[in-house]
């Protein structure tokens, strides 16, 4: 495993264990696959698919880490802490008896998986379909809280233009391009962390063409 593992703090409670981790840390890399299931508690982490393309940003709730599940030659997936983030650890038997044991903690990893393979799919569908500006602006509004209010909403992850680049298959010097662009129509801004006028933002994709 990555030697920053090292730093852990740990905290035995039934069959999980809880651990905390500082921003940047690496919880597995294509050198040390994941050898247990993760519960993200608090803070965001990083999925990316080998070292060029980022697949997720997690939030708290979100499971992670299942290709432990597929044995150790599954060695695609990185996963790096954004900020200080606190999570919950199964290990594989572990994991195993929990999901006989527990209906509704076998429902709620399911869930959570099923919504991530959707995004994965919706995707999918946005790199056939989209203009990549669009792809950004639809990234954008997917980091938007559920839960926000209308008009100025500070975006509950803000990646640099290299990572959205990675997120949606362009370059840094584009999406820089279409960032610049998006603040000249008034939509974002930088106040360091990213924020989004909710309306704007959706009236940019109401009227944004794509690809035909």
């Amino acid at each position: 495993m990555p030697s920053s593992l090292s730093t852990s703090r740990q905290k035995s409670s039934s069959a999980a264990i809880s651990h905390a981790f500082p921003a940047h840390t690496k919880l597995f890399d294509l050198e040390h696959p994941p050898r247990c299931v993760y519960l993200l508690r608090s803070g965001r982490v990083l999925l990316a698919r080998g070292r060029k393309v980022i697949v997720d940003y997690l939030s708290p709730g979100s499971f992670f880490g299942e290709q432990c599940l597929l044995g150790p030659t599954f060695r695609e997936q990185i996963a790096t802490c954004l900020s200080p983030v606190e999570v919950s650890t199964y290990r594989r038997s572990d994991l195993v008896h929990l999901l006989q044991k527990d209906r509704r903690f076998a429902l709620r990893l399911l869930k959570n998986l099923a919504l991530r393979l959707n995004r994965y799919e919706a995707n999918v569908g946005d790199l056939v379909v989209e203009r990549a500006e669009r792809r950004l602006a639809l990234l954008l509004l997917r980091f938007v809280s559920a839960r926000a209010d209308s008009g100025w909403v500070r975006l509950q992850c803000s990646p640099t233009n290299t990572e959205l680049a990675r997120t949606i298959g362009s370059t840094r010097w584009r999406v820089a391009h279409f960032m610049r662009r998006f603040q000249q129509l008034g939509w974002l801004e930088r106040r360091p962390d990213l924020w989004v006028h909710r309306e704007g933002l959706r009236r940019f994709l109401e009227s944004a063409p794509t690809l035909r």
